[in-house]
């Protein structure tokens, strides 16, 4: 992966995060109540720092985007009520749009080129851009599937409502819709692009017919269908009986998507996209096996129901106290007339 597009990576994820958190601030104020939004906004965010450092572009500002994270996901993301909690939101917002600056700076740095003509400055775009913000949103868009496979895998009865739980299973829900945010910038972006000139029927309906290799484009339209559906299933599953077989499709999504990436990517070869994949198989590897293998030991509440508890003092005293009456002869105690 090289660095001019870890810098476009470093940019979508800084501005999803900005974007995110500008709509969880806004419901935050209308309905005074955080949405899980506000996972987007913070793991957009961390990632976008992280993908920064990883291009050689962080700066001072990047700072301000770790108050914001800190603000935005300790307040909303924690569930906590404090005081002047709004204002306290809206304080990691704007955070958050000043540390953006940074990776606006290093994407004009990177791609903007700046020509004088007639006393005017003209900024002119490379050709190669749309590919490389089609590249780093299917990135993206397949680390949130990932991410949200990973924590859909743990098991129904250990995601309880409240608690720490259930904010992970809130978390789970908003990398699916960033999943699939990064999809559409995926599509639109290809669409755009004339590197490869991808028609939209080709894109959403036969992609078989591409002149770019077809085969891995319809891998990635059956990942594409797959997320759908998955994420269809997730938000209709009150009025779906059998809701968890079709949610069960993340699975494929993930195996197709990876696939997809090795076989489609034009920078495959290359060893930080090599690691980044084998990572998320890992990853994604170690959940299910927790899930199908350690899933069925009994979990530490069952064992305690289970478990013969031990006599409590006075009531071992009682036993005691019996069985010595039992082995003594029996006292007959008499009343009246002798």
């Amino acid at each position: 992966m090289n660095l001019p597009l870890l810098t476009v990576v470093s940019l979508v994820l800084t501005g999803t995060a900005v974007a995110v958190g500008t709509i969880t601030v806004a419901l935050a104020i209308i309905s005074r109540k955080t949405s899980s939004l506000v996972w987007v906004a913070s793991v957009a965010g961390s990632l976008g720092l992280l993908v920064a450092v990883l291009g050689g572009s962080g700066q001072v500002l990047d700072l301000a985007t770790v108050i914001g994270i800190v603000l935005i996901g300790g307040v909303g993301g924690a569930g906590w009520a404090p005081p002047g909690r709004r204002v306290i939101l809206g304080l990691g917002l704007v955070c958050l749009i000043a540390g953006s600056i940074a990776p606006v700076e290093a994407f004009s740095d990177t791609f903007l080129t700046a020509t004088s003509a007639g006393g005017g400055t003209f900024f002119t775009l490379p050709q190669g851009l749309t590919w490389a913000v089609a590249r780093s949103s299917g990135f993206i868009s397949f680390l949130a599937a990932t991410g949200a496979v990973i924590l859909g895998s743990r098991r129904p009865s250990e995601l309880p409502i409240g608690g720490l739980p259930a904010r992970v299973y809130a978390l789970h829900r908003a990398l699916g819709i960033a999943s699939l945010l990064g999809m559409a910038v995926h599509l639109v972006t290809l669409w755009a692009d004339d590197f490869v000139e991808f028609t939209a029927s080709q894109l959403l309906i036969v992609p078989w017919t591409s002149s770019y290799k077809p085969f891995a484009v319809t891998l990635g339209w059956l990942a594409m269908i797959a997320l759908l559906l998955t994420a269809a299933s997730g938000g209709l599953r009150r009025l779906l009986p059998g809701w968890r077989v079709v949610h069960a499709l993340a699975f494929l999504t993930f195996a197709l998507g990876l696939i997809h990436g090795l076989l489609a990517g034009s920078d495959s070869g290359s060893p930080w996209v090599l690691t980044f994949y084998l990572a998320t198989l890992l990853a994604v590897g170690w959940a299910v096996y927790r899930r199908l293998f350690r899933s069925t030991l009994p979990s530490r509440r069952s064992r305690k129901k289970t478990m013969p508890q031990a006599p409590s003092a006075r009531a071992g005293a009682t036993a005691i106290k019996w069985e010595a009456e039992a082995a003594s002869p029996a006292r007959r105690v008499h009343t009246g007339g002798r």
